[in-house]
This record gives structure tokens, sequence and C-alpha cells, in this order.
């Protein structure tokens, strides 16, 4: 795993998660639609005060504010996403080991994709309990160790090929199939629902895609071996193609953990 300052690197201009949701936007032949997910299991728009832990480029903070949410809203990641604040709507660079704000405040915490790259959780989980109001909910979404069969083949094979020893994905440590047992020593109840879908990526395009997950890698490859890996992408995904798409399968579990009042 890429320890913190790797990541703020990686992060700092946006480039790599607007790849990604860009090409999730476009080519989700079954869209998993996480923001309606998790408006659904915390009611907004209300009046409740919510923060994001790892809000990436701010996508669900502001989703929440286009439907009129009418309480605070606060984005926190290790790179603050170059979006305005507003009095209701605010973002700040920040660790989810250490969380910059007071006891009790907020009533929902949100960490969309995020766990899987704390190092240390039990540190996490328990900033997160301190800032929740009692009773608070935690929602926590995890990808599936099966999602994205062709981008997880390419990858270890690449790394075999090369002599890399296996490739760390974010889902070697907290994925959909163990979020329930990740999150349960630390709430009092948790519940966890999957959402199915599908990418259908042209293949000429698939590249593109591919490339867009190797800043995340725990080896950095050379220029020199990024133009290998690329030519020999291209060639898998032709010889994998479907009707001129590389089909992906995708699986999202969405846990929603809740403690009792004090």
């Amino acid at each position: 795993m890429k320890d913190k300052q790797q990541f703020r690197d990686i992060y700092m201009d946006g480039s790599v998660l607007e790849t990604k949701i860009d090409f999730h936007a476009r080519y989700s032949s079954i869209p998993i639609d996480l923001p309606a997910a998790i408006v659904t299991r915390c009611g907004i728009p209300n009046d409740i005060d919510l923060l994001d832990i790892g809000c990436g480029t701010g996508h669900l903070i502001e989703h929440f504010a286009c439907l009129g949410h009418a309480g605070r809203l606060f984005g926190l990641d290790l790179v603050r996403p170059l979006i305005a604040d507003t009095p209701g709507k605010r973002y700040a660079a920040g660790d989810a080991e250490y969380l910059p704000f007071p006891d009790d405040s907020f009533d929902v915490i949100t960490c969309v994709h995020t766990l899987g790259h704390i190092a240390d959780l039990a540190t996490a989980m328990g900033e997160a309990r301190r800032v929740l109001h009692k009773p608070g909910t935690y929602i926590a979404t995890a990808n599936s160790l099966h999602a994205y069969p062709h981008t997880a083949d390419y990858r270890q094979r690449i790394h075999h090929d090369f002599g890399w020893g296996l490739p760390g994905f974010t889902t070697s440590r907290v994925n959909a199939e163990n979020l329930e047992q990740t999150l349960t020593p630390y709430w009092e109840s948790v519940r966890v629902d999957f959402l199915d879908g599908e990418l259908r990526i042209p293949v000429d395009e698939y590249p593109t895609y591919f490339a867009a997950h190797i800043p995340t890698w725990d080896h950095t490859p050379t220029t020199v071996e990024q133009a290998k890996i690329f030519q020999q992408v291209t060639q898998w995904a032709r010889e994998d193609q479907h009707d001129g798409y590389v089909i992906e399968s995708k699986r999202v579990a969405v846990a929603v953990a809740s403690m009792t009042a004090a």
C-alpha cells in the first residue's frame, strides 16, 4: 500500500479519480447508483450534519447539496477537492485517523470505497465514533474481490511477467465479502446490502481505463515499463472483447453501522 504522502501526490489534481468516474458514467451498462443508495439509507435531504471521509472529488457531497440538503455537509480527504465552500458545505484536507473535529460533531459519517486505503482501521473507527452524535450512523462501501475481473487478471499477469510478486489490491484488506466482519468489532449493529452492475467499455478505450489504476499500484512502473504494459493490455483487451467491448462485472457492498446512545 502506498503511504499517505504518495496518495496525496497521486490525487493532487483529481485526474485519476475523474477518469474512473467518467468511464463509469459513460459505460455502465448496468449502473450502480451509490449516491442514491446512500441517500436512501440516511434520508437526505433533511437537516442532519454529515461528514464524508475520503470524499475524493466531492461528488457525493455535491450530490447531497443539489438535493437541497438543509444540514451541514463536510467533505474530508488527504487532498482537498478544488470546490468552493458555502455556508452549508465545506471541504478540508485531513486524515481518517486524526479527524479535525470536536466530539459529537455529526449525525452521519459516510466512507465510500475508502476503508481499504486506511492503514490503522481501529484508530479510524475510534475517531469516527468520537465525532458522531450518539446515536449515530456510519455508512461504508467496498468493492467485491470478484469485481472487474479483466482489470484484476491483467494486473496479476503484469506483476508476474515483470517479477513484481503478488499485487496488492485495495480489496485485499477490505472488500464486499468481509465488510460486515471488518466493521462488527467497532459498531453495535451492522447491516450489509449488495449492489450489482456492469461496465461495458469500448475495446479501444479500455487501455485508458486500465492506465488510470496504475498510479495507485504498490510498484510504480518506469516509462518504458508503462509503454510495454499499455501494449500488452491493448492486446489482451482485444482478445477478450465481446462485440467490441470489454465487459466488467461489478459488485459493491453498502454497510450501515450504528452506535447506541451513550
